[in-house]
């Protein structure tokens, strides 16, 4: 009799080890994430989808200490998009029109030069690259 010698232990050793590649390709497969077209942080430009991150707010804003300037109304404002006078309101999100604002105030975009003048009643409103609000103060 002829018997033939067949490796058992081998062959579950491949199938197993195929097992493990096809579910993990698959479990990789599945964590993959691709852009998302809904998601509010993502813009698209020229065919692009780039992630615009969320505004860092400069310095911690305490309501109290902007009463005699009036920024303490504005606080709610931080993070908001900053619309200058004659300029069209954002499609989506929420702004503060300049033209809310009571004076005496100063804008201050980003890398401005800022006057040592110190004024108690006005308001500063510093912006980010984006002109959005990421600081409130008096002076």
């Amino acid at each position: 009799m002829m018997f033939a010698i067949h490796d058992v232990g081998g062959m579950m050793r491949n199938n197993y080890r195929l097992a493990v590649a096809v579910l993990g390709t698959a479990f990789l497969a599945g964590c993959a994430q691709g852009p998302t077209r809904g998601y509010p942080y993502f813009k698209e430009s020229l065919g692009i989808i780039r992630q615009t991150p969320p505004a860092v707010i400069r310095q911690p804003v305490v309501p109290e200490m902007l009463v005699q300037c009036r920024g303490h109304v504005l606080v709610p404002a931080l993070g908001m998009a900053f619309v200058a006078r004659g300029q069209e309101n954002p499609a989506s999100g929420q702004y503060l029109r300049e033209e809310n604002l009571t004076p005496p105030y100063r804008i201050l975009p980003p890398r401005a030069i800022v006057t040592k003048e110190f004024s108690p009643a006005r308001l500063n409103v510093e912006l980010d690259d984006q002109r959005r609000i990421i600081g409130l103060y008096c002076g």
